[in-house]
């Protein structure tokens, strides 16, 4: 329930206001927060979006009476997001998302402005996605004891967005830390795994743990390699090129990795850019998919120590 008022606290006065009267197993149900200017407000758990009128009271219909996000709630909101500096947020504004403490994660819509086939700024915000992090102790016991029955072994976690990837990842960093005494280094690129706030980290993962935050993947990963002697390299939604060939030179090191990437079968997986590369040169150990029924529910394990045939 912290988790969600804190998350809800970035918003404008009047929703958090409702937000606050909310049950609170509903509350802790919620993974996303969705403004958009003049529609109602949408609260987004594993069964759907739910709505609520202007009282608080929780309707899955839409219909009636509902409450409306205004504009001046969504430029309150995102100005508070921004910590009212946007200029200071800008490049990731242009990236699409803004992170918050303890990692949630605002999505922004607006109008996008280009400058020689790229986004500068974006104006005219018209609507926020706020993901809410969610710190689920042991929820990656599960997943760790089962790619490391006979020691550490790196894993690639695969699931469509809201599955739990980030979730589990963060965990798994903990037990691997804690419990098997490894060291780990997190590539937190958008700070969503550890959180770091001035030199602290809002989420727990682990006292063996060094945390590169802010860094690229690519960057964040040679460095790691480089100065830090990790054991496992942990870090979120491998996709571009460098960040394929940045975790070759660290398999090509001798340095395990987890990392997750937003796809819901071996098929898709196999069709993003660069992962056939990966799987073929066996860069991870095992390939898990997620269950999209359920947030950290393993659906299948797969080995992938033969391109993940």
């Amino acid at each position: 329930m912290q988790r969600f008022l804190k998350a809800a606290g970035y918003l404008s006065k009047r929703i958090f206001a409702l937000l606050r009267t909310l049950p609170e197993d509903f509350a802790k149900s919620v993974c996303e927060i969705r403004l958009r200017s003049g529609k109602p407000l949408a609260l987004v758990n594993f069964e759907g979006s739910v709505y609520l009128t202007p009282t608080g009271r929780l309707t899955g219909i839409i219909g009636g009476t509902l409450f409306t996000v205004t504009q001046a709630d969504i430029k309150e909101s995102f100005s508070k997001i921004c910590d009212y500096s946007v200029y200071t947020y800008s490049k990731d504004i242009t990236s699409g998302f803004i992170t918050v403490g303890a990692g949630h994660r605002a999505g922004i819509c607006g109008s996008a402005v280009y400058d020689s086939g790229k986004i500068t700024a974006v104006r005219d915000i018209c609507g926020i996605n706020l993901r809410i992090a969610r710190e689920f102790t042991g929820c990656a016991s599960k997943l760790v004891s089962s790619v490391c029955r006979d020691g550490l072994s790196g894993f690639l976690l695969c699931g469509a967005p809201s599955t739990g990837k980030t979730t589990m990842l963060r965990d798994a960093a903990r037990i691997i830390s804690d419990e098997m005494g490894k060291k780990v280094s997190v590539v937190d690129e958008r700070g969503e795994i550890a959180a770091v706030s001035r030199c602290s980290c809002a989420n727990n993962v682990g006292v063996n743990t060094d945390v590169l935050d802010g860094y690229s993947k690519y960057d964040g990963i040679l460095q790691a390699v480089r100065t830090l002697s990790p054991d496992i390299i942990i870090c979120d939604e491998i996709g571009a090129h460098s960040d394929v060939e940045a975790v070759l030179y660290g398999v090509n090191s001798g340095v395990c990795f987890a990392s997750s990437v937003h796809a819901s079968d071996m098929l898709e997986l196999k069709s993003k850019p660069g992962m056939r590369e990966l799987l073929d040169a066996g860069a991870y150990e095992n390939i898990v998919f997620l269950d999209p029924s359920a947030p950290c529910r393993i659906r299948e394990i797969i080995s992938g120590t033969s391109g993940g045939e």
